[in-house]
């Protein structure tokens, strides 16, 4: 089932059409860009860019 988000990032509105379980698995996350400082939008773009760096590291590592 689908989800209807409508989401304001820094002023700005998104209207978004998330899968139910991707909203679930996401939504935490998205209550973190509500109302951000520019040091919590750092930081949250560099902990998912670790988190992608190290996954795929893992799986790199597996298939070598």
């Amino acid at each position: 089932m689908k989800k209807n988000i409508t989401l304001y990032v820094m002023g700005e509105k998104f209207e978004l059409l998330l899968d139910e379980d991707f909203f679930e698995y996401v939504k935490d996350d998205l209550h973190k860009l509500q109302n951000p400082t520019p040091k919590d939008l750092l930081f949250f773009v560099l902990e998912k860019d670790k988190k992608i760096y190290e996954l795929l590291k893992k799986i790199d590592d597996n298939l070598n």
